[in-house]
């Protein structure tokens, strides 16, 4: 599935703390695109609600399912 940026999504998978910070996802975290990569295939960039850093993660698009508006 291709996302757009704007876009609402769920995470289908637990993300870890990245190195120094202290914030984990759950699956089925809530987040907005914010970011589209595709130089190593699809991916994107997910700004997570319950982030306290408000800063976007990357997330594989099988890592991903959309909302339904």
């Amino acid at each position: 599935m291709t996302f757009k940026i704007g876009q609402r999504v769920r995470t289908t998978v637990d993300a870890p703390a990245a190195e120094g910070f202290d914030y984990s996802a759950p699956v089925g975290s809530l987040g907005t695109i914010t970011d589209v990569f595709d130089t190593f295939g699809e991916a994107y960039g997910v700004l997570l609600d319950e982030d306290p850093d408000q800063l976007s993660a990357h997330y594989a698009a099988d890592e991903l399912t959309a909302l339904d508006a």
